[in-house]
């Protein structure tokens, strides 16, 4: 019987057939002395995900593929962890490119540092995506250079624990299915007592999603599950989302309200009217200084539209969270 790896890489997939090629062999490229296991659980891909996955088992032996009916990437985490063999085990996404020493320098810090449970890095925007990924992933970056290195909590997309963490923490809850599964898991590691650290230098390529519609449902999604967290603020720049987010759906209330004006008489009637357009113009503006910086910033003009797109996030992220709230109070998830 062979000595079981040093490290298991749990590679969630879902409709990744663009960007599966790439993130397994940067995975499998890492640059380390390490044995590795690389399981890829195909959650019931309607596209060729499963078929690249297993073209690449074919070829590497470190390679295993899972599959299993759809059921989202907290089953699918679920169903690979548990056949994990390895010390540590590293979850990097199927929509991610880890750089060649990410893996070494997530492991020097858990093995300098044996408080620490759980180690994650930094996710970079490549500059060739989509206008809507771009967006979506310049607004994690600002948030993850605010980040403090003892953290709150650590994205799935690129993360590695030790081992004994799922039996702590885990399973992640798969009435959760993709969103706040990463967040309340590292919150049952925090409650523990466990510390969780943020390394910069340990670096991703990113892909978000690649059209509109599935990136505000993707939003609204984390808007809805978000109640599950005990920690809302999960990084420091979460404060003033949730202050904006706020603005937006205050804004777009009164936009609603405003044809009552038509009903009423004297002052109330002009503030019906005029409410929802100068909160309106308050939510566009509060985001202006960061599409600028964004702009300049990174070159891409298209930043300017960062405004209008984060305001219709927002009220969806509002909408999404009182689902959730009302969800919760019937005891349901």
């Amino acid at each position: 019987m062979s000595d079981p790896p040093d490290v298991s890489v749990l590679t969630p997939v879902y409709a990744a057939e663009a960007t599966l090629p790439a993130a397994l062999e940067a995975i499998l490229g890492q640059v380390t002395e390490r044995t590795l296991e690389v399981i890829v659980v195909d959650d019931g891909s309607p596209d060729r995900s499963l078929e690249i996955a297993r073209e690449v088992a074919a070829k590497d032996p470190r390679v295993q593929v899972l599959t299993k009916e759809n059921g989202g990437e907290a089953s699918a985490l679920n169903h690979g962890w548990r056949v994990a063999k390895g010390r540590y085990v590293a979850i990097l996404e199927g929509d991610v490119e880890p750089e060649p020493d990410w893996l070494e320098r997530c492991l020097g810090v858990l093995e300098a540092e044996p408080e620490a449970w759980a180690v994650g890095g930094y996710l970079e925007t490549p500059p060739d995506d989509p206008w809507i990924a771009r967006l979506a992933g310049y607004e994690i970056e600002t948030k993850f250079q605010s980040k403090p290195r003892e953290a709150k909590h650590l994205t799935s997309a690129n993360v590695l624990y030790r081992a004994e963490a799922f039996e702590l923490a885990g399973p992640f809850d798969e009435r959760l299915v993709n969103a706040s599964l990463d967040s309340v898991f590292n919150g049952n590691l925090v409650k523990a007592g466990k510390r969780l650290i943020y390394e910069p230098t340990a670096r991703v390529k990113h892909h978000y999603k690649t059209t509109l519609f599935s990136y505000l449902r993707r939003q609204y999604a984390y808007a809805r599950f978000r109640v599950h967290n005990e920690i809302l603020d999960l990084y420091p720049a979460d404060r003033f989302l949730a202050l904006h987010v706020a603005v937006c759906a205050l804004a777009f209330a009164a936009l609603c309200l405003a044809p009552l004006g038509l009903l009423v008489e004297g002052t109330p009637r002009w503030v019906l009217f005029a409410a929802g357009p100068a909160l309106l113009l308050l939510a566009l503006l509060g985001q202006t200084p960061r599409a600028l910086h964004y702009v300049t910033s990174r070159k891409d003009p298209i930043a300017l539209l960062y405004p209008p797109v984060i305001f219709v996030r927002n009220v969806l992220g509002a909408l999404g969270y009182a689902v959730g709230l009302l969800m919760k109070t019937l005891g349901r998830v």
